[in-house]
């Protein structure tokens, strides 16, 4: 199975792609009520005040996202004596059961979209309150893939495979509807864009040319370049958008 840190690196790097402001937290220590989706990747220890802030994120009106392998041990190393994902099984409104293996990569069932996702294994989901929203469609019970419970004024989403890229991306059109996302500034591959004081910054980082689609008429502030329509960047040239 993929090591904690490539399923962080896994959580994070569609929303990094899709230029979508993006921050590694720890949860138990930040105030998370200034972001509007917080992902839980594979966090297999899961402290008290860690379970506390994510219980009291969704109850105010956040979104949490929670992968497979997490909340089975305390912060001690003990396995939970509850029902799992430990001390959030409520929150999330079902239990996590055993994890299963097949050969062919998953593929799943989303809106009216069929997915197959970089991953052989899966976790056994029991649904109480939780509603799903995706399943597996070759595991032979068409297995729960994803599931959002309705907690206080939050929702808690639960993803039945680990925090895999090709995963989460699969996901993310429905996370911008359900946690109120704007999409980022659309770019080609190894292009990177950030809105900053309304204004977006461009960076190419790759060894070739770049042309970027932009609405109407615009002025590169580096550049001292109007455009309009579209532009180009250089191998490893920025340009600031106004």
């Amino acid at each position: 199975h993929p090591s904690y840190t490539d399923q962080v690196q896994g959580a994070f790097e569609p929303f990094f792609r899709a230029n979508i402001d993006t921050a590694i937290i720890n949860i138990g220590h930040a105030s998370l009520s200034r972001y509007k989706l917080v992902v839980v990747p594979a966090d297999y220890a899961m402290d008290a005040a860690s379970a506390e802030a994510l219980r009291d994120y969704v109850s105010n009106g956040g979104t949490v996202l929670m992968t497979a392998f997490s909340a089975k041990v305390d912060e001690h190393g003990q396995w939970f004596n509850s029902s799992l994902p430990g001390r959030l099984s409520d929150v999330f409104g079902l239990k996590t059961n055993a994890f299963y293996d097949i050969p062919a990569a998953l593929k799943l069932q989303l809106g009216g979209d069929s997915i197959e996702i970089r991953v052989h294994h899966y976790e056994v989901l029991e649904p109480s309150t939780a509603k799903v929203v995706a399943r597996f469609t070759n595991t032979a019970d068409n297995a729960p893939a994803v599931t959002i419970n309705k907690f206080g004024k939050g929702n808690a989403i639960y993803l039945a495979t680990e925090s895999n890229a090709s995963a989460i991306a699969a996901l993310m059109n429905y996370l911008h509807t359900v946690a109120g996302i704007l999409p980022g500034p659309r770019t080609p591959d190894g292009v990177y864009a950030r809105v900053v004081d309304g204004r977006t910054l461009y960076v190419n980082t790759t060894t070739e040319e770049k042309r970027i689609s932009i609405p109407g008429r615009r002025k590169g502030i580096i550049s001292n370049r109007g455009y309009e329509g579209t532009f180009v960047l250089g191998p490893q040239e920025a340009d600031l958008i106004q």
